[in-house]
């Protein structure tokens, strides 16, 4: 689609608004002119006006210019001659680039009238640029190998000129090898190439510099110039050459790894990677000598990389190969002979013969533990071997000749230690010595020697009551030091009674890991401690065994409910309890006394009255004493009858409880109790004169605090001389016989659920059966819970506690072996016999008779206990001791033992005890031709370079014959053939290699593979030989360059071919292989950049394809120059031509072109309007090229053709903005082709706006509801019109029109104003609906057109209520201090109307209704107020009671949102003289009485005597018992403790358990650990039936835990035992104290 531009001069629209009224001419002639390019600006071209016949004088004004943009671009009309003259500098080259033809058209345009004309303008070359390389410096390279006439293609020179003026001829500089040929393509253009005419070699001429020149044909001619750098390319055609061909070096064999031997050195002429050497080990080099010796490959280095060993090999011979990089590689060879010289370099070695492991740790010193001898493959000195052990084990070396026995030196114990590590070192005599390690590990076996042993000297083991059988107690550990068996553990209990049954009838161990379990279900009653001894015993033999004991604490819990005791129940129920009618409150009922057969917590017991009693109100429970007693007086609505539901409940967790009913019968008697009550609940009773009881009060407080603080001041001074006279009064008690009252004392630990303590439990058991048990229970977790209670005594289940450990005395039973020894004190034979047997004897087969060697007797030998030793893990020969004969016993192998050492030799030892005795026997295995010659490998395969030279040696490698001498290898065979030889080369160790030789030529084109034979023959008789195949598999070399299948190949396509098709399909073959024989395709460099965005080829294939548009109006021919290079090294090339025709088809659409455009149009422009004037053109010819032109029916335009290829766009009909304002008109143009192709041109017109449509509002009336009291400035209504007109005709302005007359509150401007552009009408003032209702105006709108045009409006705006008026009263009206007062007769009768409210209400609607409501009266209930009428009335008769004054506070309230309310105060005034009404007088409030001056004294008075009497009292009473402590604090905790050991603290506390036989007193304090729980004191005596106990505060922390004061209890006589508590045994707290000797506690 064209696009065209909307900018145009104004005139331009009038002017062809006019073509509808002037004619049109046509020139139909054409005019050409020539110009030289490079012309001045204002060379005259030719004379337009005079041409066209056009005159001079008329120019002007029928305004003549040029029609197009790139006409006036090159050239101008001079209006004053009609000359056309040129306008800017022309470049030929530049507009029509290498066309031969450049000619111009010029347009040529008159608007007065309108006539078009075409001229033509050919622009003329000049000799104005010289011939140009694309590259002014080009290297070439060459390969050395490339052959005579090869040619290699230049770039060609470019020219911009034309015609003679283009490229000419090219020139070469002299030089020896190179030649210039230029070819000529069917477009003229010239192609250089260079022509090769003689061989270049790289070593002689690595580089040639060239000059190309390219003269073209104009006049004066003009040359450019290329310098050509040709770079001859290396070919790998030498061979690496060593300075020598045997090189010779001596080491020493200590020499370590990595010394430098020798540098190799070999040199390759050629360059890059076919120069560059690298060495390797040749086929020859033995295996062995490449892992001794490293070759560096890049230096050439040759390194030691094994050990070098005289005994093994003094002589070295490798073989090294020297080839380069290139492809094919080629190779050098040399041979380094290297001899070793001999060192002390061989440690001595120790040979175990034979080793007792492991070892008993009862045997006996000097026992032989093991047989060794040693050996050192040196001789001489280096050969002489000492041995040695290491110094801390406790075994010794005794040495007889070469031969050495391990002996023990003292006792073993494997407890101690369980294995040695024994090191034996042995050291020759060599410089410097060379040693060797043994290391023996030896195990001591157990003997059961120790016995087990508990890791715990006893165990305690805690178990709830009530347990399940099975329960896990405690888990026995026990730890043996042996091994195996021997700590095998065994556990079991030991027998014993427990009341009367076996202990394993109570508790079961597992015998394997120690568990300890219950066998029944233990009760804390019955049993509280189970102590039971258990026994381990290992599983030696025999065994031995350990005893401890496990003490099993018994915990109790909570399965024992209450048991009332008081009041007793029979079959019958319980006895009724009577109570006279007269009890008052506090009146004791009487006592449930229970108790509970559990201990501690669970025992403790409390009383509550259950809700199921007839009247729970009525009595009261004490909660711990059980105490009933009355709640209140009788009344008459209480039953005579009285179920009273008591419930006991313990402590426990969870609690169990009993339930007791006790009826209660009511009835007149006298009051039985002494007592009067204590006030319990009892209601006060009004003091007649409270001034009298205060004075008495008073009067009794002064006199008791006085007597009781001299009292207690008497007292204190009587305690502190008893004090200073005897400080260890309590220390009496420790000589007190009442110590021996005890025999039992049981401290019980009850612990919760966390493992915390709970409470513990205390029970002192008097020696005399007659005596009472006294218990002490407390808990750390409660101030409150602890108390002191008496129970009988149960039976004694408790058995005393055994701390002393039961060990049953064992021995150990031992019956150790002897080992004997292998060897005794004899002297030892040295001698040396020697036997020869050929290999691969069978098994059985006679080596020698020792014993008539030896000179023996069999006999002897036999009972010696003859053994045979080898120093070789294999025992290759056995002796017979019946008959004295050596024999084979395993099969022998010759060349698996030595190798290819000449001789080979077994070593033997013979081993006789009894005395000990060693031989060494020698026997040399002899050599059989029993192995043929071995290649290593049947297939042998060889690449040799086709290019090779005659006389290259190429090694084979050896092959392998183990047997040596005259059976080894002697000698090779090569098969027939034509191209080489074979050449075997003997080594100084007599070993032979063979080589091949090339004597003929090799050509891989002719024959790629040949196949020899190589065969291997020992000296063996009969002689054995072997085969190898050898394949050479010759390697080709880039000697050939790829071929076309043609020189040159033609094609010819459509231009409108796709991209993708297939020119043409190249075809070269190169007779090379591999990378030298694949074919890589281009295009040469001779092809231009446009022709390769056209074309492009397949590198691999060959197929050349369409890449680019074809156009037949651009190029009708294309030359292709194509290149094929092989992938060889260096590569080689092949050129060729193709040849594409285009052939023409109808691929160019019309183009449409704007002469001449408006984009705007008025909106009332005639029918007939010129729009446009368009010219279309296409580029194809004849039919293909004739365009018609055409827009849509639809639109209100038309084309009219003026003439060909021109046509005008006119209306049609009339237009209407506001009906379309814009259009888009679609100008097409086809042509008459086969296909037709098409091309469409959108013009966008728009039409401009005219003023003619009035504005209009989207309503005719508006409506508007506004609230009274509006802000000012708040929005009432927005009024909106619209005009269809754009721009400054649609621009919009409102205002509020003035009401006719001339009175100024009718102008509605005052109240409103109007936002003259958005239409928002605003109030200037708040409206009053009470003043205004109702608001009427005209709103105009008017357009920004010229003229202007308006519109109408009516606005109505109504005003709505709001509650913003708050009632008024009109009646009564009251004063501003006083309220309004009405009076009424005491006798009115209701309901009589007292008065009315009346109010009224500014408001209309909800907001005026009214209504009445009294908010506050004297007496609420007397009046009365209509809610509507606001009457107000009289609701009852007036009572003497009443008050004679009444105020009533009435409220008006309105009902609107929000509602407002006025307030009324009316005074009522009941008098005798009737209704007559009085306003004006005020209500008054009467003062009351207050309370007397003097009782409001008293009550100060005795407040403050009362508190400092209180305060005085206290102070001086703990003053006073601070004092009186001291001597307790010598007392009780200061006797001996050394008679009774205290039983075990548990985990979770620490009891201090103090008390013995004979003990007056015991003090148990108990710390819990889990802090901050506070520690607790208990001291109580076993004579009394009182027990004292108190709580210690927490310590300070951790770091200053002090331990509780063990003289913190109470004084106890001996002599008196008071049956009732005493105000110092209550319960008492102590703080801490820092130590146990320091001042008594402060007592709180």
């Amino acid at each position: 689609m064209g696009s065209v531009s909307r900018q145009r001069p104004a005139w331009k629209w009038q002017v062809l608004s006019l073509f509808s009224l002037c004619g049109w001419g046509w020139v139909s002639g054409q005019i050409r002119y020539s110009v030289l390019e490079e012309s001045e600006v204002g060379t005259v071209v030719g004379n337009v006006a005079q041409d066209l016949g056009l005159k001079v004088e008329e120019l002007p004004g029928r305004r003549l210019r040029l029609g197009s943009e790139e006409s006036s671009r090159c050239f101008a009309v001079r209006l004053d001659s009609g000359e056309l003259v040129v306008s800017q500098q022309l470049d030929r080259e530049r507009l029509c680039g290498a066309a031969a033809n450049c000619v111009l058209s010029v347009q040529v345009l008159t608007e007065n009238p309108l006539q078009l004309f075409r001229l033509e303008v050919e622009i003329l070359d000049l000799n104005d640029n010289s011939p140009s390389f694309p590259t002014t410096h080009r290297t070439l390279r060459i390969a050395e190998s490339a052959t005579v006439a090869a040619r290699f293609p230049l770039e060609s020179a470019q020219d911009p000129d034309v015609g003679t003026n283009a490229v000419g001829s090219y020139w070469l500089s002299p030089n020896s090898h190179f030649s210039l040929d230029v070819k000529r393509q069917q477009d003229g253009k010239l192609f250089p190439e260079l022509v090769l005419e003689r061989a270049l070699d790289r070593e002689e001429q690595p580089e040639l510099q060239l000059v190309l020149t390219a003269v073209d044909g104009g006049s004066p001619a003009r040359s450019g110039t290329a310098q050509i750098t040709v770079l001859v390319l290396d070919v790998n055609d030498n061979a690496p050459t060593f300075d020598r061909a045997r090189y010779k070096v001596q080491v020493l064999e200590n020499t370590p790894v990595g010394t430098l031997l020798l540098r190799l050195n070999a040199s390759d002429p050629d360059e890059g990677t076919n120069g560059e050497t690298q060495y390797s080990f040749g086929v020859h080099t033995a295996d062995s000598v490449r892992r001794l010796f490293a070759l560096d490959p890049r230096s050439g280095e040759v390194r030691v990389s094994g050990a070098l060993d005289f005994e093994e090999s003094s002589f070295y011979e490798i073989y090294v190969r020297a080839h380069d990089g290139g492809v094919p590689e080629m190779e050098g060879h040399c041979v380094l002979q290297v001899e070793v010289e001999d060192a002390n370099d061989n440690p001595p070695e120790v040979l175990l013969t034979s080793l007792l492991n492991p070892v008993p740790e009862d045997t006996p010193p000097e026992t032989v533990m093991g047989l060794f001898n040693v050996r050192d493959r040196d001789s001489g000195v280096n050969g002489d071997v000492s041995l040695e052990i290491s110094p801390d084990v406790p075994f010794a070396i005794k040495s007889l000749q070469n031969h050495f026995s391990l002996v023990t030196r003292e006792r073993l114990d494997r407890e101690t230690v369980s294995h040695y590590v024994v090191e034996l070192i042995a050291q020759d005599g060599g410089s410097p010595a060379l040693t060797s390690m043994l290391t023996l590990l030896l195990n001591i076996s157990d003997v059961n020697d120790n016995p087990p042993h508990f890791l715990q000297p006893s165990y305690d083991a805690f178990i709830p009551e009530n347990n399940p059988p099975g329960s896990l107690l405690c888990t026995l550990s026990a730890l043996d030091p042996d091994d195996g068996d021997n700590a095998r553990l065994v556990y079991s209990i030991e027998s014993g009674q427990v009341q009367g049954a076996p202990t394993s009838s109570f508790v079961h161990i597992n015998p394997d890991n120690g568990n300890l379990y219950a066998q029944r279900t233990f009760d804390f009653e019955l049993l509280q401690v189970l102590p039971v001894s258990v026994a381990v015993r290992d599983s030696g033999s025999p065994s031995l065994h350990a005893n401890v004991t496990v003490y099993i604490f018994v915990l109790d819990q909570n399965d024992h409910p209450p048991t009332v005791l008081h009041p007793a129940s029979d079959s019958d129920g319980t006895a009724p309890q009577r109570v006279p009618l007269s009890a008052p409150a506090g009146y004791l009922v009487t006592k449930v006394t229970a108790v509970d057969a559990d201990a501690g917590h669970n025992a403790w017991l409390s009383y509550r009255l259950l809700p199921q009693s007839t009247d729970p109100s009525l009595f009261h429970v004490s909660l711990y004493t059980g105490e009933v007693r009355m709640a209140r007086a009788f009344q008459d609505t209480d039953m005579a009858v009285q179920q009273l539901v008591v419930q006991v409940m313990d402590n426990g967790d969870p609690p169990l409880s009993t339930i007791v009913t006790i009826p209660v019968v009511l009835e007149e008697a006298d009051l039985e109790e002494s007592y009067k009550p204590r006030d319990f609940l009892a209601g006060a009773k009004e003091k007649p004169d409270l001034t009298f009881y205060l004075i008495i009060a008073l009067a009794a407080v002064s006199t008791v605090a006085l007597a009781t603080v001299t009292l207690l001041a008497a007292r204190c001074l009587r305690r502190r001389g008893r004090a200073a006279a005897s400080p260890f009064c309590c220390c009496w008690l420790s000589e007190s016989p009442s110590r021996d009252f005890f025999k039992h004392s049981s401290p019980k630990l009850q612990l919760s659920s966390d493992g915390t303590l709970k409470y513990m439990e205390v029970t002192l058991r008097p020696t005399d059966t007659q005596s009472q048990c006294y218990s002490t229970c407390f808990s750390p977790g409660s101030d409150r819970s602890d108390f002191t209670f008496l129970r009988p005594c149960p039976p004694s289940a408790t058995l005393p506690r055994e701390t002393g450990a039961f060990l049953s005395a064992t021995s150990t039973l031992r019956d150790p072996g002897q080992v004997r020894a292998l060897g005794g004190r004899g002297k030892g034979s040295s001698a040396q016999i020697r036997y020869s047997i050929p290999e691969e004897l069978t098994r059985g087969a006679f080596v020698g008779n020792i014993a008539k060697d030896l000179g023996t007797d069999v006999a002897k030998l036999a009972a010696a206990n003859l053994q045979v030793l080898s120093d070789s893990d294999s025992q290759y020969f056995s002796v017979n001791v019946n008959t004295g004969v050596i024999m084979v016993s395993e099969r022998i192998d010759r060349e698996q033992l030595c190798g290819q050492n000449p001789r080979c030799f077994l070593h033997l030892k013979l081993a006789i005890e009894n005395p000990v005795e060693f031989y060494r026997i020698e026997v040399e295995i002899l050599d059989i031709n029993d192995n043929p010659p071995e290649f290593p490998s049947d297939e042998v395969s060889l690449r040799i370079y086709e290019l090779a030279s005659l006389g290259a040696r190429f090694p084979i490698q050896p092959a392998q014959d183990p047997d040596v001498g005259t059976n080894t290898l002697q000698t090779y065979h090569l098969s027939a053939n034509e191209n080489f030889n074979l050449n075997v080369k003997a080594r100084t160790d007599g070993g032979k290699f063979p080589e091949l030789v090339l004597e003929r030529a090799l050509d891989r084109e002719l024959r790629a593979f040949h196949y020899l034979v190589l065969t291997a023959e020992d000296g063996g008789s009969p002689p054995q030989s072997s085969k190898t195949h050898i394949t050479i598999h010759v390697l080709d070399a880039n000697d050939n360059h790829p071929v076309f299948d043609r020189p040159s190949y033609g094609a010819r396509l459509v231009e409108n071919s796709p991209l993708g098709t297939l020119v043409v399909k190249l075809n070269a073959t190169d007779v090379d292989e591999g990378p030298n024989g694949d074919i890589r395709y281009s295009l040469s460099s001779h092809n231009s950049a446009a022709l390769r965005q056209i074309f492009a080829i397949d590198e691999q294939t060959g197929e050349i394809r369409v890449q680019g548009n074809l156009d037949f109006e651009e190029a009708t021919v294309y030359e292709i120059e194509v290149e094929a290079k092989d992938m060889g090294s260096p590569t080689m090339e092949e050129h060729c031509s193709v040849v594409v025709e285009i052939t023409d088809v109808n691929d160019n659409a019309p183009e449409v072109i704007l002469t001449s455009f408006s984009s705007s149009l008025s909106e009332d422009a005639p029918p007939g309007t010129v729009v446009a004037v368009i010219h279309v053109r296409d580029r194809d010819s004849g039919e293909q090229g004739k365009v018609q032109c055409y827009v849509s029916p639809d639109l209100p335009f038309q084309l009219r053709k003026d003439y060909e290829h021109q046509y005008s766009l006119l209306t049609s009909t009339r237009l209407d903005r506001e009906y379309i304002a814009y259009y888009n008109v679609t100008v097409s143009a086809s042509d008459l082709g086969s296909p037709p192709l098409s091309h469409h041109t959108i013009l966008p017109i728009a039409l401009a706006d005219v003023n003619d449509n009035a504005p209009q509002f989207e309503q005719a009336s508006y409506e508007v509801l506004v609230a009274e009291n509006n802000p000012v400035g708040s929005i009432l209504v927005t009024v909106s019109a619209a005009d269809p007109d754009s721009e400054q005709n649609s621009r919009l302005s409102y205002s509020i029109l003035r009401a006719g007359g001339t009175d100024p509150g009718l102008d509605p401007t005052r109240y409103l104003s109007i936002h003259p552009t958005s239409g928002q009408v605003s109030a200037k003032f708040p409206f009053d609906y009470e003043q205004t209702t109702y608001l009427q105006f005209q709103v105009e709108v008017a357009d920004g057109g010229s003229p202007a045009l308006r519109n109408r409006t009516l606005v109505h705006v109504f005003i709505v209520d709001q509650n913003d008026n708050a009632p008024q009263i009109h009646f009564p009206r009251a004063g501003e201090d006083s309220a309004t007062q009405f009076r009424i007769s005491p006798s009115t009768v209701p309901p009589a109307l007292v008065t009315k409210v009346v109010a009224i209400d500014a408001d209309s609607g909800r907001n005026a209704w009214l209504s009445y409501h009294l908010v506050e009266a004297t007496d609420p209930g007397l009046f009365s107020v209509a809610l509507r009428s606001g009457e107000i009335r009289i609701m009852r008769a007036l009572q003497e009671t009443d008050a004679s004054a009444h105020e009533l506070l009435v409220v008006v309230r309105d009902t609107g949102e929000p509602p407002l309310s006025t307030a009324v105060t009316l005074v009522v005034l009941v008098e005798e003289k009737g209704p007559e009404a009085l306003q004006g007088s005020e209500a008054r409030a009467t003062a009351g009485g207050s309370l007397p001056t003097i009782t409001l004294y008293l009550i100060v008075s005795l407040v403050l005597i009362s508190t400092v009497s209180l305060v005085g009292l206290v102070a001086l009473g703990v003053r006073c018992l601070r004092r009186g402590s001291a001597p307790a604090s010598q007392g009780c905790c200061v006797e001996s403790m050394t008679t009774l050991q205290p039983p075990p603290s548990h985990i979770f506390g620490h009891l201090h358990y103090e008390p013995k036989q004979g003990d007056t007193v015991m003090g148990v304090p108990v710390t819990a650990t889990a802090p901050p729980a506070p520690r607790y004191r208990s001291c109580f005596s076993p004579v009394s039936d009182i027990s004292e106990f108190m709580f210690v505060k927490p310590s300070a922390g951790p770091a200053g835990v002090n331990p509780p004061d063990a003289t913190l209890c109470s004084k106890v006589s001996s002599g008196a035992f008071p049956r009732r508590l005493t105000p110092a045994a209550g319960l008492r707290r102590s703080a801490p104290v820092a130590a146990r000797d320091a001042a008594p506690p402060r007592w709180l």
